[in-house]
């Protein structure tokens, strides 16, 4: 059992809360937030206990920090709970900055503490049978990748920091950030970017954009199309979506979250067609995300997705805000 402390009571604590009480894996839960009336309310749902940062430091029954705060203040947080001893879980995106991530990567190493950062798409059902097919050869070699992943205006952020591009580093850094990482562990490593952005909602003051479109070419010669959004309308039926299609040699893999059937595989292998319709066994992604994290330390292995692999997706976000900026293709060697 564990002693977990969460940093920050808004929906991702939320989430987090809930993962750790379903995942009965935690003698004590500790919610720490700057609005004590945010803890309060968090802690009261969950059987937790409101303490500050600095207690929660120096206590030493607490093993575990789980960082749900905005990405701004991500650095600082978990390099001081690093220095105190503890494992650090880390909300994506790692950082605003390359700088920033590998300040914390360098905290880990020194450390000697688990640090993992929270791409949970990486545990979503049916983007791990995807991992799954691709493997087995199935769909044969990649070739051609179109994502979209999107919303409306991520109106629950504190102060509004969302619309502070200065903050949450705009749509790529914080939405889109999700298939650049999953593709980079699907695809492997990263050669070009080329992006472009617009502002499309009105619905809230915002000083950054909130659409983007990037054309990922790979080191394998694969490409990929993504987009994500946070400019549709709110209040609509669906507030978030996803979509992905996979496009391989022997076949294609595609999945919307507007049919009813989770995945369609479509394949041709010397010639002769077969098509299939799968939905995914479900399981809650968030409750393996940290369930990993867990076993990583119980056991002392490597945790599923490091600071590097972290920071590495982060410089392909970062390419995709630059090559907006330029409107031109930027090589991922640019990106300092």
């Amino acid at each position: 059992m564990h002693s977990i402390a969460i940093l920050g009571a808004g929906m991702m604590g939320n989430v987090h809360a809930r993962a750790y009480r379903a995942m009965n894996q935690t003698s004590t839960l500790w919610i720490v937030d700057p609005v004590a009336s945010r803890a309060r309310v968090l802690a009261e749902s969950y059987g937790a206990v409101v303490a500050s940062f600095d207690e929660v430091l120096e206590n030493d029954g607490i093993d575990i920090l789980d960082i749900c705060t905005p990405t701004f203040t991500h650095r600082e947080l978990a390099i001081r709970a690093l220095e105190f001893g503890k494992h650090v879980f880390c909300e994506k995106p790692i950082a605003l900055k390359l700088e920033d991530a590998r300040a914390m990567e360098e905290a880990a190493e020194e450390s000697g503490k688990k640090f993992m950062v929270g791409h949970v798409v990486r545990f979503f059902p049916q983007y791990v049978r995807v991992g799954e097919l691709v493997a087995t050869g199935e769909v044969g070699d990649i070739v051609m990748v179109r994502l979209y992943r999107g919303g409306s205006f991520p109106s629950h952020g504190i102060d509004n920091w969302f619309a502070d591009k200065g903050k949450s580093g705009g749509v790529f850094v914080d939405l889109s950030i999700h298939d650049f990482d999953f593709l980079r562990k699907l695809l492997g490593p990263v050669k070009t970017v080329e992006a472009r952005s617009a502002a499309l909602s009105s619905e809230r003051k915002k000083d950054s954009f909130d659409h983007g479109m990037a054309i990922l070419r790979f080191e394998s010669g694969a490409l990929a199309h993504i987009e994500g959004s946070w400019a549709e309308p709110p209040g609509m039926p669906v507030n978030f979506g996803t979509f992905y299609e996979f496009v391989g040699t022997k076949g294609m893999i595609t999945n919307s979250y507007e049919r009813e059937t989770t995945l369609r595989l479509q394949t041709s292998i010397d010639g002769k067609p077969k098509y299939s319709q799968e939905n995914p066994i479900y399981f809650d992604p968030y409750i393996e995300e940290l369930k990993s994290f867990i076993r990583s330390i119980e056991g002392d292995s490597e945790v599923p997705v490091s600071g590097h692999e972290a920071t590495e997706s982060l410089k392909v976000a970062l390419a995709a805000n630059l090559s907006a900026e330029l409107h031109r293709p930027v090589e991922l060697s640019e990106v300092m």
